[in-house]
C-alpha cells in the first residue's frame, strides 16, 4: 500500500455541512422507539421485571405510571431533571442526581419527570402479579 503525505495533496479539505441533520435521537438504532418526549428502549427483561433506558428532550414532561407496576426505581444517567410528586393538593419537586436511584412508590401519588436539559435515565420495575 502506498503512503502519501497529505500536506502536498490536492484533495479538498473536509467541510462541515451546516445543513446536516442533527443526529439527536438518531444515534440509537433498533430497538430504540421514538416517543413524543424523545424515546425509549428495553435493555433488559426477565421473569417479573423490565428495565428501560429513556431519553427525554429538554423541556418535556413525562408522566411516570405506576399502574400495574410495583418496586419501580428510576436513575438519571445524564442531564438535569426534576421529579414531581403530586398528592392531593401538594406537589413536591426534587432534582434528580446522576447515578442516585430513586424509588417510585405505588399508590395515591402521581409522578412526573420534568427534563431541564436533555436527559437519559434508567427505569426498572416489577409487574404486579
Amino acid at each position: 500500500m502506498e503512503h502519501r503525505d497529505r500536506a502536498g495533496s490536492e484533495e479538498p479539505e473536509a467541510v462541515l455541512d451546516d445543513t446536516a441533520v442533527d443526529p439527536g435521537d438518531d444515534d440509537y438504532g433498533p430497538p430504540f422507539e421514538r416517543r413524543s418526549f424523545g424515546g425509549e428502549f428495553v435493555w433488559a427483561q426477565g421473569q417479573g421485571y423490565t428495565a428501560k433506558v429513556l431519553r427525554v428532550r429538554a423541556g418535556e414532561v413525562v408522566a411516570i405510571s405506576t399502574k400495574g407496576r410495583r418496586d419501580m426505581t428510576v436513575m438519571l444517567t445524564g442531564g438535569r431533571a426534576l421529579l414531581e410528586t403530586r398528592a392531593e393538593d401538594s406537589v413536591d419537586r426534587v432534582e434528580l442526581l446522576p447515578t442516585t436511584p430513586v424509588a417510585i412508590a405505588e399508590g395515591e401519588h402521581a409522578y412526573r419527570l420534568v427534563a431541564v436539559t436533555d436527559v437519559e435515565l434508567f427505569t426498572i420495575y416489577s409487574a404486579k402479579n
